[in-house]
């Protein structure tokens, strides 16, 4: 930066800056180096004049962190208690930092001893403003995106043009190597001028989306260089070839955190083929499906990386299942647009189906098939593993989701949501066999046999960890989200005299004559799917803009029966449209977060984004 400053800073940072600069020495910090770690004895705090860092507690790449940007103060509070640093922290794009050591501090407060106060008053205000670090994990907001290349085949231009053109409706800024040449010239990248002319528009725009060249050249670099996350846009099958020189230097600058990858198709289908070779090629923490048919895709895309996809998070009920299809359908109907799924138990099972695009009268036959055609859930065996059978449920899920569907070839993201017995822990399927994610997320403990994966890992019913997943989706993308689970019947009692429970002999009578009476008590299904759901938390981290629903429990259905499946859609479409209705008469903002209207009816921006004049 020369001599210069080179910042925007404002305020109290301008004071600051001003006051400690003379003693101060200014350092230029490349991406990735580090500006210190955790652990370390701090001797010194920093003052952020041009450039983004990112702080963690996680050495290695952390995925979650919080980001420090022009006018943060970084290190103070170790610096000022004279302890060790508690994160390491690494610059996300070129830096420049003012470095205030013990001794330039000492000077400046000689020299001016109301910096102390100042510098009170700057810390007090960003406590109170809860402005320490603005919180960045994997699937949130970003403040730079950057396109390029993945692989070895060149980028359509209609994709680059169309995410431009969608870009601008939305008030949002793209920049690629042209305009950049249009305020420059011939302007080498690395002069200051053009460093601070992008750290402006970074600062008045968020995100800014760059687009870098279709080879490597010194402007794709730049675009990797100063990216927050990386979008590796891709065409046809995975190459076999090694890494591209694009691809080697994304592998170099950014985790697997910060990296998508988007799969272009001539036609958009509901199951596509060979995405697990490409994620293998390149490891990245989300993928999209995309075809140029319309702009649908595109939008969808840029929902995902402005913060404003919408997800469908869906919980576990048994035959209460065919509520999750009635309610999608009338959300569908009233003009939202889901962009994303995860479900546990008969929710997985239900959102796998619109995963892969089938729609309302795709399912309901699916239900069919599935839950009472083949008589899964009526198929009772020798109770060594497991009360049912379950080689039915196995035949009848791989018919219906297709025996060599995957996961990840889904045209939409989605995810089962399993309990690891192995490791008693949430597992988060978002690869292999379709049919075998959906078993696994409802394998009901005792009632079918745990899921055996691979690799060893025993999975049964997610309900036991999380029945509604709002927490695990809202860790993969931001944005607003329809949660629909059935919750908790309630301080239920029992009108049961405990000594009127039959023993061996009684009920063995009862076998042979229908006309005994035995106690209303609950049976054996009832009492596991009670003790599944005994610890479940029902707090959950809501957000302005999640909707939790709860439907009633519909008559005439019950958690181990899916006769009436028809009638539990029917029942929920109708009772999900009044309630939208009346949502709507309240004026309440979280509907039109679902349903994606602003006051305007065009889908609002998130929060934190600011539009280019």
């Amino acid at each position: 930066m020369g001599g210069t400053m080179g910042t925007r800073r404002t305020g109290t940072a301008r004071v600051l800056g001003d006051a400690l600069a003379a003693h101060g020495r200014r350092r230029s910090i490349k991406r990735g180096d580090l500006l210190f770690r955790a652990d370390e004895r701090c001797e010194s705090f920093f003052l952020v004049e041009r450039g983004v860092f990112a702080a963690s507690s996680d050495k290695d790449a952390p995925a979650t962190y919080r980001e420090f940007q022009t006018g943060d103060l970084i290190g103070e509070l170790a610096f000022f208690g004279e302890g060790c640093h508690g994160e390491t922290v690494a610059a996300l794009r070129d830096c420049e930092v003012l470095e205030i050591s013990r001794s330039a501090y000492a000077a400046a407060l000689g020299e001016r001893p109301s910096i102390a106060t100042e510098l009170l008053g700057h810390l007090a205000k960003r406590a109170s403003a809860g402005d320490v670090g603005r919180q960045r994990k994997p699937g949130g907001r970003r403040r730079t995106i950057a396109f390029v290349r993945g692989g070895h085949e060149p980028v359509p231009p209609a994709f680059i043009q169309r995410m431009q053109d969608r870009l601008k409706r939305d008030g949002l800024l793209s920049v690629d190597r042209a305009m950049v040449s249009d305020h420059f010239g011939a302007l080498p990248l690395d002069d200051p001028a053009v460093a601070e002319w992008l750290d402006r528009i970074e600062n008045d725009a968020t995100p800014v989306f760059y687009f870098g060249d279709d080879t490597l050249t010194g402007w794709t670099e730049f675009c990797i260089r100063q990216a927050d996350e990386v979008v590796l846009v891709t065409s046809g099958d995975a190459p076999t070839a090694e890494l591209s020189a694009v691809e080697k230097l994304v592998e170099k600058f950014h985790p697997q955190s910060a990296c998508r990858l988007v799969r272009l198709h001539r036609r958009r289908c509901g199951v596509v083929e060979g995405t697990a070779a490409w994620l293998e090629r390149t490891p990245v923490f989300l993928h999209h499906h995309m075809s140029l048919e319309d702009n649908a895709d595109i939008d969808a895309l840029i929902r995902f990386l402005t913060g404003r996809a919408l997800g469908f998070v869906a919980g576990g009920g048994g035959g209460y299942g065919p509520a999750h299809v009635g309610i999608y359908r009338a959300f569908h109907e009233q003009g939202a647009t889901f962009d994303i799924f995860m479900g546990t138990s008969v929710g997985a099972a239900m959102l796998a189906g619109f995963a892969f695009l089938g729609d309302h009268d795709t399912l309901t036959a699916g239900t069919q098939d599935i839950f009472v055609k083949s008589g899964s859930f009526k198929r009772p065996t020798w109770p060594r593993y497991a009360l049912l059978d379950h080689k039915a449920f196995d035949d009848a899920l791989a018919r219906a989701y297709g025996a060599d569907t995957r996961v990840e070839d889904c045209w939409k993201p989605f995810f089962a949501i399993a309990t690891n017995l192995s490791s008693n822990r949430m597992e988060i399927i978002r690869s292999g066999l379709l049919w075998q994610a959906v078993r696994a997320s409802s394998a009901i403990p005792c009632v079918l046999p745990p899921f055996f994966a691979e690799d060893g890992r025993m999975l049964v019913d997610g309900g036991v960890m999380d029945d509604a997943p709002l927490g695990p989706m809202q860790e993969i993308k931001a944005g607003p989200n329809l949660v629909v689970h059935f919750g908790r019947e309630g301080d239920q009692r029992f009108n049961i005299a405990y000594d009127s429970l039959p023993g061996r002999a009684k009920l063995l009578i009862s076998l042979i004559n229908p006309r005994a009476r035995l106690p209303r008590a609950p049976r054996l299904m009832s009492m596991l799917f009670r003790t599944i759901l005994a610890h479940q938390r029902y707090d959950l981290p809501v957000t302005p803009q999640d909707l939790v629903l709860s439907p009633p429990r519909f008559s005439g259905a019950s958690v181990m029966s899916f006769d009436r499946h028809m009638d539990v859609f029917n029942a929920a479409h109708a009772w999900a449209l009044n309630e939208i209705s009346v949502r709507k008469d309240k004026n309440e903002e979280v509907i039109d977060a679902v349903l994606g209207r602003g006051a305007n009816g065009k889908m609002p921006l998130a929060p934190e984004i600011r539009q280019v004049a």
